[in-house]
């Protein structure tokens, strides 16, 4: 995500996301809300030439400094899936921010459809967003200590077994 996810930055002049599938524009958008609550920029395209990443152009709306909350929607391309998320950022006093000049990106929320992280070398809005090899070892886990409960309880009834003979 441009700005980066809790960054403090001047005034962007555009939003910009980027996703692991390509994007359906249809159901994807973009969302700027203030600390007050209200959407001060809604809408974002689809690049052509990068069917991957979303912006929103600010250059129209003065932003205040204050906090502010991205709202994202990605519908991917290839499935239809749906996947929401928020990324926030605070505008400092200074020149508006040229896109490519900030921070390095933070990983951000990917599309369901693609459980990876996303694109971190460029710009982009997970967050939390798919499923990482963290979340795959966590559901084995209690599989893990149900498989050994089972084999305890069978060791325990076999040998009470042999012992009544």
């Amino acid at each position: 995500m441009m700005p980066a996810d809790k960054s403090t930055v001047p005034a962007p002049s555009e939003i910009v996301a980027t996703f692991t599938e390509n994007l359906d524009q249809s159901g994807s958008s973009l969302a700027l809300v203030n600390a007050s609550g209200n959407v001060v920029a809604k809408g974002g395209s689809v690049s052509t030439t990068n069917p991957k990443q979303m912006t929103l152009d600010l250059s129209s709306q003065p932003l205040d400094e204050e906090s502010y909350t991205i709202r994202w929607t990605s519908k991917s391309a290839a499935d239809g899936d749906l996947d929401r998320g928020t990324t926030t950022f605070t505008v400092i006093a200074g020149p508006s921010l040229p896109i490519g000049s900030s921070e390095p990106a933070s990983p951000s929320p990917s599309l369901v459809a693609s459980p990876s992280a996303i694109d971190s070398t460029t710009p982009s809005p997970s967050g939390a967003g798919g499923t990482s090899a963290s979340s795959t070892n966590d559901a084995l886990i209690p599989i893990i200590v149900a498989l050994i409960v089972l084999a305890a309880l069978g060791l325990w009834l076999m040998r009470s077994r042999a012992r009544v003979r």
